[in-house]
């Protein structure tokens, strides 16, 4: 008796296991912040890889983000040009919420995890390189589209806290396009 229960207890997870959906996506697009020293608001572009798994009839994913995003700004201070680059390598817990059974649907996702940024003043007769570890977090809104059984374009604004990142009020804002694989 206990065979056969371990036999069903084994069947009923494999049968989870495999109605679920995994998700793989790649995307960039444009990045903004205010930087420390610039004061200024500097522009640059952000990559994102994305990994998730969708359980079965479920309105919540599960996934985890690594993303690469550096912005640049130039400044003057005392007469001097100088011009500030930040770097930030978020790594991210992202669960999402998304609004349809459908193929296409509109989605709110979450963002928890730790970031690591680097930032480099270049000036005329300077330079100072600074790096920090700290906090993120963040909210997106997006779509993602269907384009056949297995592949999908997705587009979402994303705006991210990041502590200790040499931003002057910590804010990244993002606005992406993506192209990802169910499998």
């Amino acid at each position: 008796m206990g065979r056969v229960l371990l036999f069903f207890a084994i069947m009923a997870w494999s049968t989870v296991g495999m109605a679920q959906e995994t998700k793989f996506s790649l995307g960039g697009g444009y990045a903004f912040a205010k930087g420390q020293q610039s004061k200024e608001r500097g522009t640059g572009y952000r990559v994102n890889a994305m990994y998730e798994v969708h359980p079965y009839r479920s309105m919540v994913s599960h996934g985890f983000a690594l993303s690469y995003a550096s912005t640049s700004a130039d400044f003057v201070r005392n007469n001097n040009d100088f011009v500030q680059e930040i770097t930030h390598i978020p790594f991210t817990y992202t669960p999402k919420l998304m609004f349809s059974e459908e193929d296409s649907k509109a989605y709110l996702k979450g963002a928890l995890g730790l970031q690591y940024s680097m930032s480099n003043v270049t000036g005329t007769s300077s330079v100072r390189k600074e790096n920090g570890f700290g906090f993120y977090g963040g909210m997106a809104g997006g779509i993602e589209l269907a384009i056949s059984y297995f592949a999908f374009i997705t587009m979402e604004y994303e705006l991210g806290y990041l502590s200790n990142s040499f931003l002057d009020n910590g804010l990244l804002h993002t606005a992406q396009i993506g192209l990802g694989v169910k499998f």
